[in-house]
């Protein structure tokens, strides 16, 4: 008898507390609605790449507007030198570009009069991105042997941007795990605010001459230290299972500090929401999983729908990745990954204002 009173006084815990509840059901609802969008159907990816025609022919432009240009995981821009094409694809602007030789259209043409010939073309790549470096080449491959009519592979010499090390899925995989590892904070840093207010310390500190700006600076300056040493143990590790630094190592920890912060004010907004630990930690959850399955903590950012990559980019998270990864895998620069840097430096200012109003309001509340 005792164990049936004490299972019926949780279950109406439970079922009391219907946004707790409903976060629970929801939660694997939500799963399996992500999951559906993003595997089932005809996923498109989108990479951008840059022609360059060397040719100038009738067929060379008919070749770039009516074949190149109506690959559906292709967006086609034209340059018209290969150092400007280079420039963009180191800075990440393009994952590859394509030059058209001379005598191209001649050779396209004896083909069509059933004369075999063998149609080169020179390609040069995005290396940090092994999935996509392989889906480009099959693409153009198979485009260029479908507009020429011919049977046999085309010969694309492809050549990787110049990098210092060689690129391994560690190398890919491991900036996304550090992100990953920092979106935890979200549950993290509200589970450890929501405590503080249900067991009623913060009400108790209230009667003190401590203003609620100061249990908020407490509060933050705590947990950007577990930020912080976080990143540490994560590149740590990570460069223990074989991922190479090659860029400034003091960059790629500024963009994971911004992200931090970003966790922590979204996990300090769900404490200000929040009446209890119950309602906090699914609802944390509901962001951080999400988020890190959108933003391509595990896989290419362009593997999503194309309205998926939109959500993906407003939050901080898919920019964080991309940053990180070209730091890291690239060596680019600060010019480089500016875009994405202001975007993490505005939403980190942003969300943490938003938090630190509403979790004082709570506390006032």
């Amino acid at each position: 008898m005792r164990l049936l009173a004490l299972a019926s006084r949780n279950l109406k815990e439970t079922y009391r507390d219907p946004l707790a509840l409903g976060f629970l059901l929801a939660f694997p609802l939500l799963f399996m609605v992500l999951f559906g969008a993003i595997f089932s159907g005809d996923t498109i990816p989108n990479y951008s790449i840059g022609v360059i025609d060397d040719d100038n022919t009738p067929l060379s432009q008919a070749f770039i507007d009516d074949a190149l240009a109506n690959v559906p995981i292709l967006e086609v821009s034209s340059y018209d030198d290969t150092a400007a094409a280079l420039k963009d694809l180191k800075l990440g602007e393009l994952r590859a570009y394509i030059v058209i030789p001379g005598g191209f259209g001649e050779q396209v043409f004896q083909n069509w009069q059933g004369k075999e010939t063998n149609i080169i073309l020179d390609m040069t790549y995005d290396e940090s991105d092994i999935t996509a470096s392989e889906q480009i080449t099959s693409a153009i491959n198979a485009v260029t042997r479908s507009f020429a009519h011919i049977e046999i592979p085309v010969t694309i010499n492809a050549n990787p941007i110049h990098i210092e090390t060689e690129i391994t899925y560690i190398d890919f995989i491991a900036p996304g795990i550090i992100i990953f590892g920092l979106l935890i904070l979200i549950p993290t840093s509200a589970r450890i605010m929501v405590s503080d207010k249900e067991k009623g310390f913060l009400s108790r500190l209230l009667t003190t001459p401590a203003r609620p700006l100061d249990f908020i600076s407490g509060y933050s300056l705590c947990l950007v230290a577990i930020a912080i040493a976080q990143i540490i143990i994560f590149i740590a590790a990570a460069w223990g299972f074989g991922m190479d630094i090659v860029g400034s190592l003091w960059l790629a920890f500024l963009i994971f500090l911004l992200t931090g912060l970003c966790s922590i004010g979204i996990g300090m907004v769900v404490a200000s929401l929040s009446k209890s630990e119950n309602q906090a930690e699914p609802l944390c959850w509901l962001f951080s999983m999400p988020l890190a399955m959108l933003s391509g903590c595990w896989f290419s950012v362009e593997m999503l729908p194309s309205y998926l990559r939109n959500v993906a980019y407003a939050f901080p998270f898919a920019h964080a990745i991309d940053a990180s990864r070209a730091i890291l895998i690239r060596g680019v620069g600060l010019e480089a990954i500016s875009n994405d840097l202001l975007f993490l430096v505005g939403w980190a200012v942003g969300i943490f204002a938003v938090g630190v109003i509403l979790f004082r309001r709570s506390m006032r509340g």
